[in-house]
């Protein structure tokens, strides 16, 4: 409808420009005003007054009888110009249509392709755990949001490589190790019953209780690590041990919450590695070799420090490591757009990382993007894995699953058993992922339980008990024709069919901008308005069959939207609640 609508604009500008009537053809955007104000909106006619000193309302009225006469579809119903915007109504016929379209198969603007029909190319890292503790409430954020910033791209048409590096090396490494040596044992995570991640991180916040105590416990952590990074074969065994229980236990975390990768790099293969892609810096005149033998780059003009890039020694730092593990990627997929998300923290490392690469020469050097994000908080308390006051990931699923199963036994409104585990872990999940997204990135999230489940509200739980009602009603129908809905005219029926025409403009608007809040909280206000529309008005029990299929088949059109736009969001939806 948009892109129709921007068609007919542009037609109608320029014949406008072919007959002198204006003299140059300005840029425009539609925009969706309030709903008294139309289905979309533009003051175009503001440009062109401005260039030729017109008045704007006389401008918008030309326009638009120019564009009521290219429309021979008949789906534009009405143009009213208001104080020099010009405000469009779709008609209801064609809203219907939509809405038939709607419920066979989901189109969206293909934003990822060229025009050559090749789609865009993207890497897009996000996770990226240590291999010393379990993912915690705030590594849920990255996990949730990136594989939703990548379920965007890729329904809108992008190629998206999906990529973590594993920090499985280094001090921190070496600390959980330690207490494993002093403490361990030969205890394992079947003798303990501990999920093997959950058995890892017991031994790192062992390391931070005890290091409160005995300082000299970090210093024999760096021995340990100077150990490991001379090849020390006992040291090794148990480090590769360690990063197995790991592995083995983040795994089935990543499988429950959905997240998949494309790639896995190992930080312990690539931390030694760039010094050639520096030293090939050095030669090209953008990086500058210091007197004591240590090489350095002067970002001052770009905002930044002076950043060292080689130790005096010739060893490599953590940015250097990043250079090269981006570089392996574009040698290798040759991206047109790379991505990273981690917590904000880590703005000023990308900010740096960036402009190396523009340095570099890396082709997509100017379409590298950092998407930081902000804190998850457990009441006001920032969390610490060293300091033992964090949750797990696993943790908070299993006490929003209790909690979703005492609502169910409370709720009169739910009708699922609470006692069906794959229907409240798909609720729990729906709560959690919801939680964090219907909130922009750099917003802080101060994480209440009690409002997450909750099946009223901006809540993952309300859309998809609001998904199982409509799933019932359509169930009681039966079988029904699929028509387009055009009958319908009541405010309710009308506010659902034109919330439904935004859908794929909040789709690809969630994805230019990488903020599935946007997404989220449309679905909101779709099942709002279902909601209310449901409560005044009867669909099963129409004052005729026709007007029934009419509303059976706008009740099938919203379930589609729900259903496809909480898949996006990696919530699952239930038949039944």
């Amino acid at each position: 409808m948009k892109r129709y609508v921007a068609k007919l604009v542009s037609e109608a500008l320029g014949n406008m420009y072919q007959n002198g009537q204006i003299f140059s053809l300005p840029t425009f955007e539609l925009e969706v005003p309030k709903e008294s104000f139309g289905d979309y909106t533009t003051n175009v006619a503001f440009a062109i007054a401005r260039g030729g000193k017109f008045n704007p309302n006389e401008v918008a009225e030309i326009l638009a009888r120019e564009i009521r006469l290219l429309d021979q579809s008949g789906f534009i119903k009405e143009i009213k110009v208001i104080g020099g915007f010009l405000n469009f109504f779709m008609a209801e016929s064609a809203l219907a249509k939509l809405a038939l379209e709607m419920q066979k198969e989901i189109e969206l603007e293909k934003i990822g392709y060229n025009a050559a029909g090749k789609p865009k190319k993207v890497v897009f890292e996000y996770s990226s755990p240590n291999t010393n503790k379990p993912l915690h409430i705030g590594h849920t954020r990255n996990d949730v949001y990136g594989m939703v910033c990548i379920n965007l791209l890729r329904a809108t048409g992008y190629k998206v490589i999906s990529c973590e590096v594993v920090n499985d090396r280094g001090v921190h490494i070496m600390k959980s190790l330690l207490m494993y040596i002093k403490h361990g044992a030969g205890k394992t995570p079947k003798s303990e019953k501990i999920k093997p991640d959950h058995f890892v991180g017991k031994y790192y916040a062992m390391f931070g209780q005890e290091a409160e105590k005995n300082p000299e416990l970090e210093k024999e952590a760096q021995e340990l690590l100077q150990k490991w990074e001379a090849g020390d074969k006992e040291v090794r065994k148990l480090w590769k041990q360690m990063n197995t229980w790991f592995y083995e236990g983040v795994q089935q975390t990543y499988q429950r919450e959905g997240s998949e990768f494309d790639e896995v790099q190992y930080e312990s293969e690539i931390y030694d590695q760039g010094r050639e892609l520096v030293l090939e810096g050095v030669k090209k005149g953008v990086f500058t070799k210091e007197p004591d033998g240590s090489v350095a780059v002067d970002l001052t003009d770009k905002g930044l420090d002076k950043k060292y890039l080689l130790r005096k020694d010739g060893t490599t730092i953590y940015i250097t490591q990043d250079l090269y593990l981006w570089s392996l990627r574009n040698k290798k997929h040759h991206p047109d757009l790379a991505f990273v998300t981690t917590s904000a923290e880590q703005a000023y490392h990308f900010a740096v990382l960036a402009e190396l690469f523009k340095l570099l020469g890396f082709e997509w050097a100017e379409n590298f993007k950092h998407l930081p994000y902000e804190h998850v908080y457990l009441g006001k308390s920032k969390m610490s894995s060293r300091a033992g006051n964090t949750i797990t990931a696993d943790e908070l699923l299993e006490s929003v699953k209790e909690k979703v199963r005492q609502t169910m036994r409370d709720s009169q409104k739910i009708k699922a058993s609470p006692e069906d585990d794959k229907t409240v872990e798909a609720i729990a999940f729906g709560a959690i992922k919801y939680g964090y997204l219907k909130y922009d990135r750099n917003t802080k999230i101060y994480f209440d339980m009690d409002e997450t489940i909750a099946i009223e509200g901006n809540t993952g739980p309300y859309l998809q008990y609001t998904f199982a009602r409509i799933q019932s009603i359509l169930e009681k129908a039966g079988k029904f024709k699929k028509t387009a809905p055009e009958a319908l005219h009541e405010p309710a029926e009308l506010n659902l069919l034109r919330h439904l025409m935004h859908y794929g403009e909040y789709v690809v608007l969630a994805t230019k901008e990488f903020r599935p809040s946007l997404l989220a909280n449309y679905l909101y206000e779709l099942a709002a308005k279902f909601n209310a529309f449901y409560d005044q008005v009867s669909v099963l029990q129409a004052e005729s069959a026709e007007l029934k299929v009419q509303r059976l088949n706008l009740l099938a059109a919203v379930a589609a939207v729900l259903q496809h736009g909480l898949e996006l969001l990696g919530i699952a939806t239930v038949k039944k609640m």
